[in-house]
């Protein structure tokens, strides 16, 4: 696998680029680039971060003004951090340009025609007719680039456990079976919406992403497999990028494989759970994608289950579920604090204990929420496996979840319930519902920001709403 390392001056403003004029652009330019935007823009926003959202805004208000901003400009007004990018200090706004550059070509991959590009060099929007695949950047200083067609060593085995990975995922979507019926799940508060309604059923499992870190060969020895590493602040290759730009050093020792996992616990808890989705609505039969497989148009499109650690959510759940919740995580996602209480739930999961046979505490949290086109959401998740299990085996249970129906009227805008969770090594020994409430689902789903700065938004900057 080639790996391209962008240099920091991609995205810059390079000496002779062609300078566009002031004033206003051509009614007719501009309107055929409004109305181009408007097709790209829930795409752009489906993506991890609220800035590239913000960005793509700000340049296409720009670039219909005919004011291309510098980058100056696109750090205090795009982005709101106070900061210059003289002298090549903060490389924020290259690398959120080069970060919108390729999303626009993701969203493009597969569609002729018109789209929107931004010019190399330049901080503007331009609509053409396909836009050639950009070139690739000579290495940054100090860092190498693998030469087209080179193999790495360790490739074959990198490769074998990405078609593992996505093996396993279709086997659990085509090869389940359905268990003789569970009567009176339809009839529960967690699964009426979703029982009642038409649209497919989509099964999200939380996953995270991977990088690798190849060892150095020692004496001309082919080198050995490399060592996967799991960094909470890197989630996408994007953020791989982002991070190697403020570590340099890092180059070339840290490679982007496309490789994510799955916990246990969430592989574990599919069983039970699609035996009681194909019960619940047996046409068309579930179907099963990784939280990093998401896109806008499937969660318009498909009541939505998501099953995973708190942590494995991804942006285009989380972001709206916590605008609802009456809760936000803490300084990690081992942590829930009641915004009405000031409570705070820790589950003893990362608390290291040489004593397996010591009790712990975990906490579960199951909600639904109505989706963006009156489809429905359905969130089982934990803050570690064992709360995850217990959630699963509560979630498709009818006689267990009949205390959410008693203890609460049904609300239009859902609900969340909390759930806490005696854990013993990795058995899950009871759970005890703890509370539940209504949610906040008005206008959810049009909030340009994140309801507050999460433990993983490493390279999100400012801009996020606080509580």
């Amino acid at each position: 696998m080639t790996l391209a390392i962008m240099s920091a001056s991609e995205d810059g403003p390079q000496q002779g680029s062609a300078p566009v004029p002031n004033g206003l652009a051509e009614p007719d330019e501009s309107a055929r680039l409004l109305a181009e935007a408007e097709a790209v823009r829930a795409a752009i926003r489906g993506k991890r971060s609220d800035k590239l959202s913000r960005l793509f805004d700000f340049l296409l208000e720009r670039t219909i003004a005919g004011r291309p901003p510098s980058e100056q400009e696109i750090a205090r007004e795009a982005f709101s951090n106070g900061r210059d990018s003289e002298n090549g200090q903060d490389a924020t706004v290259r690398v959120y340009v080069h970060r919108l550059r390729k999303a626009l070509e993701t969203v493009y991959a597969d569609r002729p025609g018109a789209r929107i590009s931004i010019p190399k060099g330049e901080y503007r929007l331009v609509l053409g007719q396909d836009v050639p695949p950009g070139e690739v950047a000579e290495p940054a200083a100090g860092g190498a680039v693998a030469p087209p067609g080179s193999k790495l060593p360790w490739k074959g085995l990198l490769l074998a456990l990405a078609v593992l990975l996505v093996a396993n995922l279709v086997a659990w979507a085509v090869l389940v079976r359905p268990s003789p019926p569970r009567s009176g799940l339809a009839g529960t508060r967690l699964w009426q919406a979703i029982a009642q309604d038409h649209r497919p059923i989509t099964v999200v499992l939380g996953d995270y992403y991977l990088f690798a870190e190849p060892p150095a060969a020692a004496g001309g020895a082919t080198a050995s497999p490399p060592r996967l590493v799991r960094n909470p602040a890197i989630n996408a290759r994007e953020d791989l990028d982002i991070y190697l730009m403020a570590h340099p050093d890092k180059i070339g020792r840290a490679v982007d494989m496309d490789l994510r996992y799955v916990p246990a616990g969430a592989v574990a808890a599919l069983d039970d759970l699609f035996r009681a989705l194909t019960t619940l609505r047996p046409n068309p039969p579930p179907s099963l994608i990784a939280a990093s497989q998401l896109t806008p148009d499937i969660l318009k499109t498909s009541d939505v289950v998501y099953v995973g650690q708190l942590s494995g959510l991804g942006t285009l759940l989380r972001n709206p579920l916590f605008q609802a919740s009456r809760f936000k995580i803490g300084g990690t996602y081992d942590e829930l604090i009641d915004t009405l209480s000031g409570r705070l739930y820790r589950s003893d999961g990362g608390i290291v204990q040489s004593d397996e046979h010591i009790p712990r505490r975990d906490f579960g949290y199951l909600a639904s929420l109505p989706g963006p086109s009156g489809n429905h959401l359905v969130v089982i998740a934990g803050m570690r496996d064992p709360a995850l299990l217990q959630m699963t085996e509560l979630a498709v249970s009818p006689d267990r979840l009949k205390a959410l129906g008693q203890q609460a009227p049904r609300e239009p805008g859902g609900f969340e319930a909390l759930y806490q969770v005696r854990t013993m090594g990795t058995l899950n020994l009871n759970g005890a519902l703890l509370l539940q409430r209504p949610l906040r689902a008005g206008g959810i789903w049009d909030q340009p920001n994140a309801s507050q700065r999460f433990p993983d938004d490493a390279y999100e900057g400012a801009g996020h709403a606080r509580r």
